[in-house]
């Protein structure tokens, strides 16, 4: 079994919403609708996944997990194929959300196969994999799906989602191990009681907030930073896309450190870049209380958050799956639905403090690192 193949798996989803972004002012003219409606198929993506993934680990647990991803990846390959040919909004809606049903069964699977295959190390080693994966194709899509559009059309997109879907299918098929269930016949019973457990552990909330609370900080900032960096800072979207790229590509490399030194997964060194996060947290306010809404301002924290999400997110979303390890698939469909959530939210939130006052935006960020080393502390308070 392949990390690469698990890390793949998992970045089909952030892909197949990222994707989407320059095909919004296309579908505006050719279904004649504003870019607020055309909102609606990148929100129901992220409600399909938060939806679906923690009944997806419940399922996982109670049948297997070869089984679910496969159906899971039949439904994100059909919903696919239709969206080449659908021409209204409506039906474009339900088709994204089908795919987010589909595809979020990736996630879920790739996090329990980790858990159950791989010892403590090599298991964080492999998250750190995934991190990097799913923090490099959010920067790569937009690009494809761009040139793509631009090139051969719109339905081009949904083409290349399809083959992507079938791709990964098949190697699937070939590749995934056949498993059974893990509450080995004893029924439905056993597996709810197996998620009410979850539910009463506060290590997996600690693990699955800090989770949030991480995705939170970066969503506070994507929600309103191509509005913010053009009025505020003069850049435009092509400046606006080599920032954030630049420090998505930061957020890859602390995941790529983690992966090749072993010495950031003890927990001396993940206490210290907890501690740094702290110190970006308290700073991101204060650089904007001392010198205003800079481009500096806002550049510096952003980007010294993402090298340490990239230390810190793999171990948050290992600590999720381990923290009740025989419930490991429900476990990664609910803290992977907590971090759907929590970045929805925070892209609301960072969305309405922006248009109250631009410098707001900033203090919620700061907060949700300050959410982030609180959820830590809680998961750890008893190690």
């Amino acid at each position: 079994m392949s990390r690469w193949l698990l890390a793949a798996i998992s970045s089909l989803s952030p892909f197949g919403i990222s994707i989407m972004v320059p095909l919004v002012p296309m579908l505006s003219i050719s279904l004649d609708r504003s870019v607020s409606d055309l909102q609606y198929l990148f929100s129901i993506y992220v409600i399909g996944l938060a939806v679906s993934q923690p009944l997806f680990g419940l399922v996982t647990d109670r049948i297997g997990r070869r089984l679910v991803l496969l159906g899971g990846f039949a439904v994100f390959v059909g919903a696919s194929i239709l969206l080449i040919f659908v021409d209204t909004l409506g039906a474009m809606i339900f088709l994204r959300f089908m795919q987010a049903v589909g595809v979020g069964v990736g996630t879920v699977v790739a996090r329990g196969l980790i858990r159950d295959h791989l010892p403590p190390d090599e298991a964080l080693k492999a998250f750190a994999l995934l991190t990097a994966a799913m923090g490099f194709t959010p920067v790569i899509a937009p690009v494809v799906g761009g040139y793509l559009a631009s090139l051969l059309g719109m339905a081009s997109v949904f083409v290349v989602l399809a083959l992507l879907g079938a791709g990964l299918l098949l190697l699937c098929v070939k590749s995934i191990p056949h498993d059974g269930p893990v509450d080995r016949g004893e029924g439905q019973t056993a597996s709810l009681k197996g998620y009410l457990s979850l539910l009463r552990s506060t290590r997996f909330w600690g693990h699955a907030g800090a989770f949030g609370f991480l995705q939170g900080m970066v969503f506070t900032l994507l929600a309103t930073g191509s509005v913010l960096f053009q009025e505020q800072f003069g850049l435009s979207m092509q400046g606006f896309s080599l920032v954030w790229g630049s420090s998505a590509m930061v957020y890859v490399f602390g995941s790529f450190l983690l992966s090749h030194l072993s010495s950031l997964g003890t927990p001396q060194w993940q206490h210290r870049a907890v501690l740094g996060m702290l110190l970006v947290s308290l700073s991101a306010p204060g650089l904007i209380a001392w010198q205003g809404l800079t481009l500096v301002a806002v550049v510096l924290p952003l980007s010294s958050s993402m090298l340490l999400s990239g230390i810190l997110t793999p171990t948050t979303m290992y600590g999720a799956v381990n923290a009740v390890p025989r419930w490991s698939g429900s476990a990664a469909g609910l803290s992977s639905s907590v971090g759907m959530t929590m970045a929805g939210l925070f892209s609301w939130l960072g969305a309405t403090l922006y248009e109250s006052e631009p410098a707001l935006i900033m203090v919620c960020f700061g907060g949700a690192g300050i959410g982030f080393v609180l959820c830590w502390w809680l998961a750890h308070r008893e190690g």
